[in-house]
This record gives structure tokens, C-alpha cells and sequence, in this order.
């Protein structure tokens, strides 16, 4: 992962020309937004004065002039989202991905398939809805890395999941299926089909603090202390300590999922913050966590499996 000093320079160089616009843009709107606002202000009182003296005329009128400069206010904060969206994602993220990977692929409107959630066995199989966006697909060495903001439904529209999703290439083989399940995440055994249950135990692993943390489940006890080293079980409570959420993993055909609820909505602009160095380096900080994933957990040491094409 690129160094805040080099992140530092790019913004000088590259980024600060492309987004002087975008912030002249948003500075206008907002000031628009602010004027519609502060005008609309005063007819909101009049509205409770005429409530309070029983004015009917005073409440109608003060109401209409008020929806007036509030949807003026409105339409300026409507228009300022949709443009600077579509501006940032398709200018500013472009950008920074070319900049930080020179292997990717980013599609702002697109999510990882349901199949491919399914295959995690992270999210309940009776979950009927997905939704997402910001996908990416980025390579580290020989690691490759796919992570997308995800949102999943029960068919009652009840929200299941919402945060990031990843899912990168694990450098040992593997047969068996091991989940390593955040032991206050509601629910965690709804994931897993019900021709595994049989097979699954849970492993008490000789790490107390991981064992404390974590409910670890699999298919094979043996290959479960092979994929969880002493060294990758440090790394993985390191993680969830750097992320600070409740992240839960799983080790399915030579692949780790991973899932950071309640973390989204990290590539938006923002209509009321200034596009400047600060604001790029929080628009990264996703970015950075998930480079830091396979450093911390050693994915490039590709000691067991192939190198990916």
C-alpha cells in the first residue's frame, strides 16, 4: 500500500486539479442550499405563531412559502448528490484505483453475485435479496482480491448484513470447510446448510483469547489447526481489532471470505466536507484495510497452492 506521503503527493499532482471543480461546484450548491434554508426559516415560525393565535390564514400561506424555499433547498441538495456522485465515482475513484493497483477493475454500480455468497456460507441461505455497489477486483502479488459494500434481505425486506464483503485467495489447500464465526454475531450457525451440520464440530483451538473471540467450526478438526496457525490466528484478532466490527470468516476451496458489517458508504462524496487531502485519505482508508488483510494475514506467501492465472 502506497505511504501517506506518496498518497500526499498524488493528491498534489493528479488528484487536486481534477477535484478544484467538483469543489467549486459543491461550495456554490451549498450556499444555495444554506440561503433556500435560512429563508425558509421564518415562515416555519410563523407557521407554530399562527398555530399558536388560530390564524388559519397565517398557518396556509406561512406553510406554502415555506415548502416553496424548502423544496428550492431540496432540489439544490438532490442535484449536488447525483452530480458529484457520479462525478467522483467515475473521475476521483478512477483515479485512485489506477494509482494504488496496477491490476483492477472497478465497477462504482455493480455487487459480488449471490453465488458467490453463498459459497462463503457467511450469510443465511434463506436470505431472498442483494444489493450493492463499489465493486472491486484488485491483485496484490499473487493475491487476488474482490470486495464490494453489500447489503442482504430476508423476503420480508427485514436488512440482514450491511458492510463489506471480501473474498481473496488463501495460500494453502484445503478440503475441508472451517468458519471462524465472531461469537456475537446473531444467528451464525443459519449460514451453514443443514447436509454440513453433521460434519461440523466446533474446534477448541490452544488459543484462549481466539477461543474467547471466536466460535471456530469445521469439517475437519485436523485441517482446521493446519489453516489456523497460532501466527494466523494473532493476525486475524489483530485484524478485527484494527476494524474494530464484529468480522467473521470463512475457508472454502482454497479461498477466505470475509465480512465487516455495519462498514459502508466509504466511496461517496461528501456535499458538506471539503474534497480536499483529508477527505482522499478517508476515501482510501477501505482500500488500505483490505492491502493490509493480505499483508497481516501472509496471503502472498504461496508456500502450498499455485500461482492464480
Amino acid at each position: 500500500m502506497k505511504t501517506e506521503s506518496e498518497l500526499l503527493l498524488f493528491y498534489n499532482s493528479t488528484l487536486q486539479s481534477i477535484l478544484e471543480p467538483l469543489e467549486k461546484f459543491r461550495v456554490e450548491k451549498v450556499r444555495k442550499i444554506k440561503r433556500h434554508l435560512i429563508l425558509s426559516a421564518p415562515f416555519l415560525f410563523a407557521v407554530f405563531i399562527g398555530i399558536v393565535l388560530g390564524s388559519i390564514p397565517l398557518i396556509v400561506l406561512s406553510f406554502i412559502i415555506f415548502l416553496v424555499f424548502f423544496s428550492f433547498a431540496l432540489h439544490h441538495l438532490v442535484e449536488t448528490a447525483t452530480y458529484l456522485k457520479k462525478h467522483f465515482k467515475y473521475k476521483v475513484m478512477f483515479e485512485i484505483m489506477n494509482f494504488l493497483f496496477d491490476d483492477y477493475e472497478y465497477i462504482p454500480n455493480q455487487r459480488i453475485s449471490k453465488s458467490v455468497l453463498t459459497k462463503s456460507m457467511l450469510f443465511p441461505i434463506n436470505i431472498a435479496e442483494t444489493d450493492g455497489e463499489d465493486f472491486m477486483r484488485f491483485r496484490m502479488g499473487e493475491t487476488r482480491i474482490m470486495f464490494c459494500e453489500m447489503f442482504t434481505y430476508f423476503s420480508n425486506n427485514k436488512l440482514n448484513f450491511e458492510g463489506l464483503f471480501l473474498s481473496a485467495s488463501f495460500n494453502k489447500n484445503f478440503t475441508s470447510k472451517t468458519f471462524v464465526i465472531s461469537r456475537r454475531r446473531k444467528n451464525s450457525l443459519l449460514s451453514i446448510p443443514r447436509y454440513y451440520l453433521n460434519e461440523i464440530k466446533d474446534v477448541r483451538l490452544e488459543d484462549i483469547l481466539f477461543n474467547k473471540e471466536f466460535l471456530t467450526l469445521s469439517t475437519d478438526q485436523v485441517e482446521a489447526r493446519y489453516i489456523l496457525t497460532p501466527s494466523l490466528m494473532q493476525r486475524i484478532l489483530d485484524y478485527k481489532k484494527k476494524t474494530g466490527k464484529k468480522i467473521s470468516l470463512s475457508f472454502v476451496e482454497n479461498r477466505l471470505y470475509c465480512t465487516i458489517p455495519k462498514y459502508s458508504n466509504h466511496f461517496e462524496p461528501a456535499i458538506f466536507r471539503p474534497f480536499d487531502f483529508e477527505f482522499i485519505k478517508n476515501t482510501c482508508e477501505p482500500l488500505k484495510l483490505y492491502t493490509d488483510l493480505v499483508e497481516d494475514l501472509n496471503l502472498n506467501l504461496r508456500i502450498w497452492t499455485k500461482v492464480e492465472e
